[in-house]
């Protein structure tokens, strides 16, 4: 409801229908979870369902891993085509806790049983080859508490689950089969434990990244605490709404459901969410303790388990903000609702008498203003996809859907890139404008703008919208200075370039700090000018002071220090450059000379 009413204060109506419509297959899913008749023989039905469904994820992942014999465009290595592997592990994260379910079942026997075993392995091994923390630690996280139940229950665990030797064997079978096949890749034999360490050594870098966007986000929380900004307000508040900074401008996610929630519905949403979840944990444990059938209780549990690990999974990554795990996570909270109603009296009932024919009504308009929506957003990248193929760039301008879609902007991004890669700066230019029509304050736009400005050499116009630029520029970002003075120094407008340079440098030396390719590209600047020569060691000095060694630093001061007849200190340079074990650095330095 409040995801709803947030239209009314939404600062992007577009982005809130976005959203909304992925809110709302969570209400669909819910009413098809509670509607269904789930007895212990469809229970198992429904295990099989999703298990199978999670395998066939996992065997296009696997073959794309082995093999890579898909040319799908969105056929990212080892992404199950989904061109991203967060996006391909996070509905098993879900899944997975249910073929313990399945496994445990006194209607699964003989043969049943390897098969179950076997694919939960494939599954599991999708997912470590899938290398994604997220779904490692969530997962991790499910076999904890399965575990702990299991240490809990141990004296009555036979009530619970159904086991024998077969399911001893198929398990151990099972493990080795997954143990051994995380050992292999398509070049053959590579330790896993080689693999994990890959995995651990990337988590500081990525985790800068993630930090930085945790950051954004609570800035933004701060601005519109108690009920947020609308409902897909993150990624307009990032581009458009001044949030952004230097490394956070491009981010269609948060990469923390939590936290976005918290951007689109405030402090209120999140203490919302955090009451549901605590009412859902009371419910599980109360159907726990219901009835003799402790075989389909287990069921429940592992529901739980499923959503807990969809929990830690969501403060780390994106899984509700796409349709499957949040269908998942509506078929789920309508069983578990539905089972915990059979022992449950409410409270209070209210008895709504709406005509039937008033509701009929309803969901026929809902229905008509949705696939509405929907073909609208079909034909306007039917369009673009004629466009492209077509190369009638000069139609991008008519392209303009009823409802402007979420994706559409990324979608435009990947056009101009397109024309970038092949030197087409003038169907560039035309993207950019497109882009920057909806969103004018676009760092991203503006800066590509720019650059396809000044590569046509229409430095006049460059130069208007580097004004805008510089003022809209997100904190850290001094693209536009440097593409300024990079104008004037094509135009030989050496007092200009000296002032710019004056200026930029004039700011805070920590913002100055935030992005190191701002102190780089100073330097580079002032080693190519005589009259800027005197700045250059101050600016090797910040750069190496914030961000250490550097190839391209040590090399543009070695260059200076040559200019200056200072032999010795620049030697002592391309020195710390050759005992560098940097082998691309070492080649770059050979290809200078």
């Amino acid at each position: 409801m409040l995801g709803t009413l947030s239209i009314f204060w939404s600062v992007n109506i577009d982005f809130t229908v976005t959203k909304w419509l992925l809110w709302f297959s969570i209400f669909c899913a819910y009413l098809v979870g509670y509607h269904l008749q789930l007895d212990s023989q469809n229970l198992i039905k429904f295990s099989w369902g999703l298990l199978i469904a999670a395998f066939l994820i996992a065997l296009i992942g696997i073959l794309q891993y082995w093999f890579d014999p898909f040319s799908l465009t969105q056929a990212t290595h080892f992404a199950s085509t989904f061109g991203n592997k967060n996006i391909s592990t996070q509905p098993l994260v879900l899944i997975l806790p249910l073929a313990l379910f399945l496994l445990g079942s006194k209607t699964i026997k003989g043969n049943q049983v390897w098969i179950v075993a076997i694919l939960t392995a494939l599954v599991m091994l999708f997912v470590f080859y899938a290398r994604t923390r997220s779904s490692w630690v969530s997962i991790v996280g499910e076999i904890m508490l399965i575990a702990g139940f299991m240490l809990i229950k141990r004296k009555e665990l036979g009530a619970w689950i159904n086991w024998d030797k077969n399911k001893t064997k198929a398990s151990w079978v099972a493990l080795g089969m997954f143990l051994l096949l995380t050992n292999f890749n398509d070049q053959g034999f590579r330790p896993f434990f080689e693999k994990i360490n890959n995995v651990v050594n990337s988590a500081e870098v990525s985790s800068g990244t993630r930090l930085a966007t945790f950051s954004v986000a609570i800035d933004t929380i701060k601005a519109s605490p108690v009920f947020g900004t609308g409902l897909g307000s993150w990624f307009e508040n990032e581009v458009q709404g001044g949030f952004g900074t230097y490394n956070v401008m491009t981010y269609k996610r948060v990469h923390n459901d939590l936290l976005e929630l918290g951007v689109e519905l405030g402090l209120v949403g999140i203490a919302l969410l955090l009451i549901a979840t605590i009412l859902l944990s009371i419910g599980i444990f109360k159907i726990l303790n219901q009835g003799k059938d402790k075989a389909n209780n287990w069921f429940y549990f592992l529901l739980w388990v499923a959503l807990s690990g969809s929990f830690v999974q969501m403060q780390f990554s994106f899984p509700y903000q796409l349709a499957m795990p949040a269908m998942l996570l509506g078929l789920y909270i309508g069983i578990i609702a539905k089972r915990y109603e059979a022992f449950s009296s409410p409270i209070k009932s209210f008895v709504l008498k709406i005509p039937k024919a008033a509701i009929l009504s309803f969901w026929l308009v809902l229905v008509l203003v949705i696939s509405a929506i929907y073909v609208d957003w079909i034909n306007t990248y039917n369009r673009l996809d004629e466009i492209k193929k077509n190369d009638k760039v000069q139609q991008i301008q008519d392209v303009i859907p009823k409802v402007y879609h979420l994706d559409l902007q990324k979608i435009l991004r990947y056009f101009s890139d397109s024309y970038l890669r092949v030197k087409k700066y003038n169907s560039m230019i035309i993207v950019e404008q497109k882009i920057l029509k909806y969103w004018p304050n676009s760092n991203t736009a503006l800066h590509y703008y720019t650059y396809a400005l000044i590569q046509t050499k229409r430095y006049p116009e460059a130069l208007k919208v580097l004004q805008h630029f510089k003022k809209v520029s997100g904190r850290g970002l001094f693209t536009a200075h440097i593409l300024e003075m990079n104008i004037y120094q094509i135009l030989k407008q050496n007092k200009k370039i000296k002032q710019a340079f004056i200026n930029l440098l004039n700011t805070d030396e920590h913002l100055l700090a935030l992005n190191k390719d701002t102190y780089r590209s100073l330097l580079q600047l002032s080693s190519n000018h005589s009259y800027l020569n005197h700045h250059s060691v101050k600016m090797y000095d910040n750069y190496v002071k914030y961000h250490g060694y550097s190839c391209d630093i040590e090399r543009s001061i070695a260059i200076y220090y040559q200019k200056n007849k200072q032999y010795q200190q620049a030697k002592k340079h391309i020195d710390i450059i050759n005992s560098s074990n940097n082998n691309k650095c070492l080649k770059e330095v050979s290809d200078k000379k």
